[in-house]
């Protein structure tokens, strides 16, 4: 098989007309689960992949055509407000859907289903709209907690690129974004995530700093005092 992508924890390979096979490099993986939860959004008519196959780390999906967001952006920074707002959108839709039954609630009790990997990078642009991709972090509790996720890492993680330019770009993104989302309940969230995303080992020290001062600034208190 054609490998397409790699990402942090899976590659993707051409599975055929129309069909990709996503496969994770996570021991002991079994993806049956995301696959559950995006045939559920699917449902709801919310813009997934078509679920084919889970087996294992195996997940074999609907092959969307197109750019993520972070590369439109990249392509077409002049259209950073339009996709703050399509992405803000995203989270409003997902926040309407009820969470299956029985799914983790790393940031405390709620009904409402949460992506928790809600960015740019996790956005595919098809011709037909966008569609949202990787829901292996997928969680139950509150939208604005889902929300407050990705604001933190909008405006505190570093760009893979780590120029002066696409940093303010960010920067820039993460502000329209939670500008165009509800930032009195995402910033209600702020110290539950800041204390969920310092548990992941590949969050750097200056992203932690960063999201420490934005969490301090935002709710006037030290979310480590």
């Amino acid at each position: 098989m054609e490998l397409i992508a790699s990402g942090r924890a899976a590659d993707v390979f051409d599975a055929g007309p129309g069909r990709v096979l996503r496969r994770y490099r996570i021991p002991g993986l079994d993806t049956a689960k995301e696959a559950e939860i995006m045939q559920h959004v699917a449902r709801a008519g919310y813009p997934v992949p078509a679920v084919y196959d889970a087996d294992g780390p195996d997940l074999v999906l609907e092959r969307i055509e197109g750019s993520s967001m972070l590369d439109a952006l990249q392509r077409a920074p002049w259209r950073l407000r339009r996709y703050a707002r399509q992405l803000a959108e995203l989270h409003a839709r997902l926040g309407a859907i009820t969470a299956p039954p029985g799914l983790w609630q790393p940031l405390g009790p709620g009904t409402d289903l949460m992506h928790l990997d809600l960015h740019p990078d996790n956005v595919i642009l098809a011709p037909s709209g966008p569609v949202v991709i990787d829901w292996t972090n997928a969680a139950g509790g509150t939208a604005a907690a889902d929300v407050a996720d990705t604001w933190l890492l909008l405006a505190c993680a570093r760009p893979v690129e780590s120029s002066r330019v696409l940093v303010a770009a960010q920067r820039a993104f993460a502000a329209a974004f939670i500008a165009a989302a509800d930032r009195a309940s995402a910033r209600e969230q702020l110290h539950a995530v800041f204390a969920h995303r310092i548990q992941d080992r590949n969050m750097q020290p200056e992203e932690v700093a960063r999201m420490r001062r934005l969490v301090a600034r935002e709710t006037g208190r030290d979310p480590e005092s």
